[in-house]
């Protein structure tokens, strides 16, 4: 494990659940399959709900700093 790997690894294995596949780069899939079998990703790893809940959430704040067009 490098620090390279920690790094990507909290990005790479959410971009599925955003709807980016990874579909194109079976390395990239093998790598993050193999990381996601670590107990470690596997509780800290976010949940599609979390993610959706992450991005109303967001949403919301950024509605907050939209100036208002007339």
């Amino acid at each position: 494990m490098t620090l390279a790997d920690i790094v990507a690894g909290s990005a790479v294995p959410i971009l599925p659940i955003l709807g980016f596949s990874l579909s194109d780069n079976p390395k990239l899939r093998a790598w993050v399959k193999s990381l996601m079998q670590r107990l470690a990703w596997q509780t800290t790893h976010p949940t599609p709900e979390a993610i959706e809940a992450f991005k109303s959430r967001m949403q919301a704040l950024m509605a907050q700093y939209q100036p208002e067009r007339s």
